[in-house]
């Protein structure tokens, strides 16, 4: 019999968990799923209720803790990708496409390595189904001043039953 928790055990294995569930702080749908695909609106860094350090990597933000905040966003997302799937993240086929977003200043010339942060919770819990094409964005501010965001898209694989939805 195998571990109906394969995912979250990857992940535990470099010490990982997902932290508690951060939800919207505005009216909107943290993800939409459409068949066999789900859709995860912009994710934050939140830690017990809000983003705890705010501003732009290169002033406020060094890139450690940019880093740090992007492994929160993509653990963040992970719960959502597991509510997707009816509670089951070995549901996930795979991530089809990640955006990362990095508040910065124009000096700041990391923003990939900051990134990579996110890819690296994705191909650790899913493995090869983890690998993404990705794009890296440097922005002027991103909503309630947080360093960083990602948004994905993601597929589903049939449950028990052969169903999708």
């Amino acid at each position: 019999m195998t571990d109906a928790r394969q995912t979250e055990n990857r992940l535990a294995a470099i010490s990982l968990s997902l932290p508690p569930r951060e939800g919207p702080a505005y009216d909107y749908d943290p993800f939409k799923r459409n068949g066999d695909t789900v859709y995860l609106a912009g994710t934050l860094g939140k830690e017990n209720g809000a983003v705890q350090n705010l501003g732009k990597v290169g002033a406020e933000i060094n890139e450690e803790e940019a880093a740090r905040q992007m492994q929160i966003c993509a653990l963040q997302a992970m719960n959502w990708l597991r509510e997707a799937a009816d509670g089951d993240l070995d549901r996930v086929a795979g991530v089809l496409q990640l955006k990362c977003y990095v508040a910065c200043t124009p000096e700041f010339d990391g923003i990939s390595r900051v990134a990579d942060h996110a890819s690296k919770v994705f191909i650790t819990a899913f493995g090869d189904d983890g690998r993404h094409p990705r794009s890296v964005l440097g922005m002027m501010r991103l909503p309630q001043d947080a360093p960083v965001m990602i948004d994905l898209v993601a597929g589903l694989k049939e449950n028990e039953s052969g169903e999708v939805g």
